[in-house]
Formats: structure tokens, sequence, C-alpha cells
């Protein structure tokens, strides 16, 4: 017998839907028999597994809708998108997001039980049913499962399962070097304020070779680069399917505030996050393998000499857990 549909709406960004796949695996192991659907934007899709967890994603292109944005092609598209949401009979929903544009996918999906996170804007608030605001403390990752379980029992992953993109990984591995152990360096952050400083970067890259690791940077387009002799410069020339293969097949990754480390955590790979303002207790790495390093007032005031540190000190702790 069939299990339920479930829907699950989180369109962006790429680290707050690596954060969702814990609740994706959470309903796969629940309702093993039952249909999954993830509404996500496309930009942020190579995130989500398809052969183990959804039996469905639907993509919301919304990026290229706001690149032409007036044109009536796009306000076509727009809608064709919405409405096959409503083709689908779900018994189950929730909205993991809760802004508008998701809570009005929850609420065209019309499932016979649907949830979401508190909204962030009063037509959110007034479309679904809410879980009301997430406690002060609580990680991103149990909040999402707290919601889960307001209509039903889920038992908390470890690790969610994610995918193996295995073109990215083929387009990848002849550019990892090899004979060392692996450090990806994220250049990027999420804002501004939450940015290691390039030059930092470089200094951490510098004393990482110089302690016998191999140093991959990676980052998008809009990212600094590197730009360290000895590392292997990889900011801007991968698409995110061929990041997630590189960040798999590190044996640590060091970053700021950025998806790149909720990802390392989804792999169980060890990684250093370095904070500045924004709170470790919410947006931490899920996992026990990982090192927050916390500047008073600014991600500067974190030494290069402590992230190379508590590198090590993670290889050294992952490696005698591996070998438990």
């Amino acid at each position: 017998m069939a299990g339920p549909s479930v829907l699950l709406v989180r369109f962006s960004a790429i680290g707050d839907c690596v954060m969702a796949a814990w609740a994706a695996t959470a309903i796969r192991w629940a309702e093993p028999e039952g249909a999954l659907c993830w509404a996500i934007e496309s930009r942020c899709a190579a995130v989500t597994d398809t052969r183990e967890v959804l039996t469905s994603r639907l993509e919301f292109d919304r990026d290229r809708w706001k690149s032409r944005r007036w044109s009536p092609a796009t306000w076509r598209d727009q809608l064709r998108t919405y409405l096959a949401i409503r083709k689908q009979r779900f018994d189950f929903g929730f909205d993991l997001q809760g802004h508008s544009k998701t809570a009005l996918c929850l609420r065209l999906a019309a499932p016979a039980r649907r949830i979401s996170v508190e909204g962030t804007d009063a037509l959110a608030r007034n479309l679904n049913p809410s879980a009301g605001p997430r406690p002060a403390g609580l990680h991103i990752v149990e909040w999402n499962h707290r919601v889960l379980n307001m209509l039903g029992e889920f038992e908390l992953p470890e690790r969610p399962t994610m995918p193996w993109h295995e073109a990215g990984w083929s387009e990848t591995r002849k550019l990892l070097p090899q004979g060392k152990p692996l450090c990806s360096i994220a250049t990027s952050a999420g804002a501004k304020d939450k940015t290691y400083p390039i030059e930092l970067w470089r200094d951490v890259a510098a004393r990482m070779i110089a302690s016998g690791w191999n140093v991959v940077a990676l980052g998008s387009t809009s990212d600094p680069v590197l730009g360290v002799e000895g590392a292997v410069d990889l900011v801007g020339k991968l698409p995110l399917a061929s990041t997630m293969m590189v960040v798999a097949s590190s044996q640590a990754l060091l970053a700021a505030d950025t998806g790149a480390w909720h990802i390392a955590a989804a792999y169980d790979v060890p990684v250093v996050s370095i904070f500045g303002p924004t709170d470790p207790a919410v947006y931490r790495p899920f996992t026990s393998d990982g090192i927050v390093l916390k500047g008073a007032r600014s991600t500067s005031e974190v030494d290069p000499e402590d992230v190379v540190s508590a590198a090590g000190s993670l290889r050294r702790r992952h490696s005698a857990k591996i070998s438990d």
C-alpha cells in the first residue's frame, strides 16, 4: 500500500536548502513508500537527492524570471509553474521558509494538512497555519524538525542523504591535487559583514600548505580569488554540483558564513566555521565534526593561526572516529 504524498517547500538559499535536507531525509525514513516532492529554486536544486529521497522535484527558475521580469513569457511561465503544483494531490505540506513566495506555493498545493514556519511578511502569515516563532537559540535543523513533528512523528537523522553528482565528480577529480590531505577554503560569505577578509584567507592557505595540506579555493564568480602559490584556485569556475563534490572529497573545509559549510556537514566533512555577528547556536554547521571560531565583533578578529590549528585538530579527531 502506497504511503502519503508530501510536499516540502524550501526555495532558497543554498545553505538553508542543505539544512532542509535533514527534514527531507526524516520524511523519507518515516514514509519509505510515500511520495515526496520538493519545491525549490533551480539554482539550489543540486543539493537535493532525487534517487533515494525525493520522488519528484518542482523547480522555480526565479533567477531567469527576475532577469526577464517584464516579459509576458515570464508571467506565463510563472503561472504554469505555480499552477502545476495544483495538479498533484498532497496529504501533507511543509513550508520551511515562510516567505510570501513559498507560502503561496504551499497554499496553492492545498495539501490535506499543511504547516509553515512563522511568516516573514503579512501575506505569508495569513496564507497557512503557522508553527509560531522559532525558540531563541534553536538551530535551524532542529527547528525544521520540530515543525515536521507538528504533523507527524519523524526521527532526526545524524546526517541527511545527499546526492552524489557523478558528472560533477568526473569534472573535478582531475583538478584536485593528490598525495596530501585536501583542504577546501570557501572565500565567499552570505553577506559582507560575515566575510573573512581575503588577506586572512591567503595567510591561512599559506600556513595550511606549509603544514602539509593540499589547498583548493572555492566560490562563485563574485567572490575574491585566493591567489596563493601552491593552491588550486577554482573560485568562479565550477557549477554547484561540482563544488559539492570538491567539498565532499575534502578532509576539511574552512569557511565563513556560507552554504559551503552546511554542505560539508551534510557530507560528514570536518569543518572550521568562522563567525562574526551571526549566532553560531542557530546557524553553525550541524555536525559534531566542527569547530566554531568567533570574533567578538568581526570575523577579522579570528587569527589565521587559530584556523590552521583547528583544522589540524579536526583532522586528528575525525581520523580517530573513523578508526574506532
